[in-house]
């Protein structure tokens, strides 16, 4: 990351003759003297650095190390100091774990400030048990079991005395046990059945069997007893198979519906599961099982796959139907009404069908760019330049301390603490600051920060905030050198991490291009290359290569057909086998449209608009529309 030399009027002393970039070498400096426990060294250093906005983060850092040591008055004096600071949230929340480790529980009541963690929650539950502080205690803790999850083991002992104490203990334990298989989560269903008599014990047993092999389990439950367990366990094993084989699920409940005595609200939810199943499935029956749902239990889901496999089938007079059904919330979107007017255009309704495109068309969107294809017309993407606006950056910083901090604190790779100051920071901010603050983390190439605090502002169209191209040096070489479109590249690059070359997905996706482990191992192996760690995986040229190379990999497997690739890239290329037209061509609008998996979809409609503005940075018109091929049966 490059450095930059930036005085802040009136924030260091005229006695600190070191410029800022010696002041985050001595912060780097009294870091690495903290961490082999220098601490001598680490003092000395602090107090050169007495007037450095992020120097608290030192100071939070040496907190950390030493909290076993600590006493109350000093934690106190700590969290009082640096109120104002993101990081007093997590110091409390180490305090809070020092204190219930030495058993203090009555400095653990005093400190602990309601926050919902789950674990420090229930060690208040604790603390309040120690100290008999039983007041509403079974109603919170309560509210804590009453979850379909595993909760931390510090919940146990709150656990215990809610269930020797309550009057509804038995009933609490099976409102969980219903919670937990609702939530997937039958082990726990499982071992809360043990709290119960061996008759429960055995239905618990039944309903967990039926959880895990629906279809034979049903078969036993048509000779079931009609109880309130029975039916509820029967309306699960439904919803569990109809996810798998909604056709079979669909065989089953027909056989079960009329001997039980279901409520209404369990026979909506079944007939419901299987149909959006079906649906999800491509099962030609998904029609008609969607649209003989009663009109009061159609929910968003079902009104969207309706369309989605009327669009399928091309039932455009189908289509128009079920748009106008739609409630009002939906009917609106650019979506529905780019295809109202595709609808209205095959019904030869030509003047309604312009009529809408003609107000999709000036949107720059994924929508407003299909309508200017068909209608032949130039794409609305007008620069703003609110990145050109003239900015006293000392001033602005000076009356925003917290962002003065995120910048220093995002040029010493404190991300995270940069992150958190920074979007603390926006709270205080008016629309035009908001904007300004934009502007700077453009500046300073924090794409991701730009992007999402520009985000935040009605400047939509300030391109050169929402849409940079960093590392074009890189992304233009390997895009020559794997005969890829640089405006993909960039198009996949934005969706995936905003240019965040540290992004890290909560499934393990790594950098700029937002790759597994295990893709980038086996690109690396077809170059030649060693096996790349995570760090490797993370550098921005390695990311970049290795991402386009499986970019360009995808492309070849799906004859360069971007919104093909686009979705393999992202769900996988044996996802996008299975979506594909069974019978005949289809047009890839109607393809991208039908795509099962609603991130996917999602993600193609994204990486095509992107591209299409990239292209505009790039000088060219290229349509979006030329990236988008037919969709064939085979590839």
């Amino acid at each position: 990351m490059g450095m930059i030399v930036l005085l802040v009027a009136g924030l260091i002393s005229p006695q600190l003759q070191a410029s800022i970039e010696q002041q985050r070498q001595l912060f780097r400096d009294a870091s690495a003297a903290l961490e082999r426990n220098k601490i001598s060294r680490f003092n000395r250093l602090l107090k050169q650095l007495d007037d450095y906005p992020a120097a608290p983060y030192l100071e939070y850092d040496a907190f950390s190390r030493r909290v076993r040591k600590a006493r109350p008055q000093q934690a106190e004096l700590f969290l009082q100091r640096f109120a104002d600071f993101p990081f007093a949230y997590h110091a409390r929340g180490k305090w809070l774990n020092e204190l219930a480790r030495r058993g203090d529980w009555e400095n653990y009541l005093k400190f602990f400030d309601g926050r919902e963690n789950t674990r420090l929650k229930c060690l208040a539950f604790q603390a309040r048990l120690k100290l008999d502080q039983l007041e509403g205690l079974n109603d919170e803790i309560f509210r804590v079991w009453s979850r379909g999850y595993s909760q931390p083991a510090q919940c146990d002992p709150a656990f215990a005395y809610f269930l020797e104490s309550s009057e509804q203990a038995e009933q609490a334990i099976w409102l969980r046990i219903e919670k937990a298989f609702k939530a997937r989560r039958p082990n726990l269903a499982r071992y809360l059945g043990r709290k119960l008599d061996q008759q429960a014990q055995a239905t618990v047993e039944t309903w967990y069997r039926a959880h895990r092999r629906p279809e034979r389990s049903l078969r036993q439950l048509a000779e079931a007893e009609d109880n309130h367990y029975n039916r509820a366990i029967i309306v699960h094993a439904i919803d569990r198979l109809a996810r798998k084989d909604s056709l079979k699920a669909l065989e089953q409940w027909n056989l079960v519906r009329d001997d039980f005595t279901f409520s209404q609200e369990q026979k909506d939810q079944s007939q419901r599961r299987i149909a959006l199943s079906a649906a999800i499935q491509h099962e030609p029956e998904a029609r008609a099982l969607l649209s003989s749902l009663d009109p009061s239990i159609m929910n968003d889901q079902a009104h969207l796959w309706l369309a989605r496999i009327q669009l399928r089938n091309r039932d455009w007079s189908g289509m128009m139907k079920t748009i106008n059904l739609m409630p009002a919330h939906l009917h609106q979107e650019n979506e529905w009404q780019y295809w109202l007017s595709r609808s209205l255009e095959a019904e030869g309704q030509l003047a309604d069908s312009m009529s809408l495109l003609e107000q999709l068309s000036g949107k720059s969107s994924y929508y407003g760019f299909l309508a200017a294809d068909k209608l032949k017309r130039d794409y609305h993407i007008e620069q703003e330049n609110a990145a050109s606006i003239d900015i006293d950056e000392d001033s602005f910083l000076s009356a925003n301390p917290h962002m003065l901090r995120a910048r220093e604190l995002y040029y010493l790779d404190r991300l995270i603490d940069a992150k958190r100051e920074w979007f603390q920071a926006l709270r205080y901010l008016d629309q035009d600051q908001i904007k300004q603050a934009a502007t700077l983390a453009s500046k300073w190439q924090w794409h991701d920060s730009a992007i999402r605090t520009v985000a935040k502002t009605p400047h939509r169209n300030d391109y050169s905030l929402r849409f940079p191209m960093p590392y074009r040096q890189q992304v233009m070489q390997h895009a020559e050198a794997r005969e890829l479109d640089p405006a993909l590249i960039y198009g996949v690059m934005r969706r995936e991490s905003l240019f965040d070359p540290l992004a890290r997905s909560s499934v393990g996706a790594l950098g700029l291009m937002q790759l597994m482990p295990s893709t980038a191992r086996r690109v690396a192996k077809s170059l030649g290359m060693k096996r790349p760690r995570k760090s490797d995986i993370l550098r921005v040229e390695n990311n970049i290569r290795f991402g386009t190379h499986y970019l360009r990999t995808v492309m070849n497997r799906f004859d360069n057909n971007v919104a093909l690739a686009a979705a393999a890239y992202n769900a996988g290329p044996g996802n996008v086998k299975r979506w594909l037209p069974k019978n005949s061509i289809m047009s890839a609008d109607l393809w991208v449209e039908t795509v099962p998996f609603k991130e996917t979809r999602n993600y193609v409609q994204a990486v095509l608009a992107y591209s299409t503005v990239f292209d505009k940075s790039l000088g060219r018109n290229t349509l979006m529309s030329s990236r988008m091929s037919d969709v064939k049966t085979v590839y």
